[in-house]
């Protein structure tokens, strides 16, 4: 049985929020969401491909490239697939 303390634990572990989070998720599946809607879309999917100071690039399962400014970020965390 799962508690909701052990869901925010393990939701706060999966965000990207230092440069070794960043690190140690390069090429695999992230999650962003934005506060605003980009092409009225808040929630995206892909593969980390680069990160700076001000921006995090993904590409998404079409292979289409998106650069996200780090201020329009509410939220990045690995990619959970069930």
């Amino acid at each position: 049985m799962t508690t909701d303390k052990t869901t925010e634990i393990t939701a706060e572990i999966l965000r990207l929020k230092k440069e070794k989070d960043f690190v140690r998720n390069m090429g695999k599946e992230i999650e962003i969401r934005t506060y605003r809607a980009i092409d009225r879309c808040k929630e995206f999917y892909g593969t980390l491909t680069s990160y700076d100071a001000d921006s995090v690039t993904i590409t998404d399962e079409e292979g289409k490239t998106i650069t996200f400014l780090r201020s329009d970020i509410a939220l990045i965390r690995q990619a959970v697939i069930f």
